[in-house]
């Protein structure tokens, strides 16, 4: 018993990091999707500069969240990845297309259209993936996931589609971009860009705001939607 709460305290410290550093790590690729005007191309200079040395490293705790959780907890594991097949084959594919798209585009830097067309699809994954991992997130936390005679009877699409899971997708978005920009915001300033650190400032406070209003949203959905949840 003491193995197992030792094991869950290490998969718990596993998540946050990721959540914290890998978060960061996807809201910059959401900042690079919306680049926009004279500045976009300072812009994604910044993001290259500022994750390119560290996004492999992170998703080393995403790796080792996995492997832990299906060895000390294999049941769980199957459970889960029965349940959330869908949203977890997505999410790691959009993981390895994310890291892939990444390192093309630095790759090409003479064939511009390839390039963009490759900024692009980095940009759109670092949006999709948060969604899915924030909805598995609420599918699990609100006792979606649930479990007859050691299997989980809950349809593909029924536990992470529910308004509950769809807004804390849309607030790990919110959130991830609210963390990048304050990295950002502190990369920028490293390197001595006053403008570039003015505009992720501003950025972090707008996306700080939605992800409180979100969150608030959710305190008003979670008596109705996650039940559980709310009870504790």
């Amino acid at each position: 018993m003491i193995l197992d709460y030792i094991a869950i305290i290490v998969l718990w410290v596993s998540i946050i990091v990721y959540a914290a550093f890998g978060g960061a790590d996807f809201g910059a690729g959401i900042w690079d999707f919306f680049a926009f005007g004279s500045q976009a191309k300072k812009e994604r200079s910044l993001i290259l500069k500022a994750v390119g040395p560290i996004w492999e490293a992170n998703n080393v705790w995403l790796i080792y969240l996995v492997v832990g959780l299906y060895t000390a907890f294999p049941v769980v594991s199957s459970i889960l990845s029965t349940a959330l097949f869908l949203p977890l084959t997505l999410a790691l594919i959009g993981i390895v297309l994310r890291g892939a798209s990444f390192g093309f585009r630095t790759h090409f830097t003479s064939a511009v259209t390839i390039r963009e067309a490759w900024g692009r699809a980095f940009g759109l994954v670092s949006i999709i993936t948060p969604f899915l991992l924030g909805t598995m997130a609420a599918a699990v936390a609100s006792g979606q996931i649930r479990v007859q005679q050691g299997q989980s009877p809950v349809a593909l699409i029924g536990a992470w589609l529910t308004p509950f899971a769809l807004l804390v997708g849309c607030m790990a978005i919110a959130l991830c971009a609210s963390l990048a920009a304050v990295y950002l915001t502190v990369q920028a300033r490293r390197f001595e860009d006053e403008d570039l650190a003015n505009r992720f400032r501003i950025r972090a406070f707008i996306a700080g705001g939605v992800t409180a209003a979100l969150g608030l949203v959710g305190l008003i959905l979670i008596p109705s939607e996650a039940p559980l949840l709310w009870s504790g």
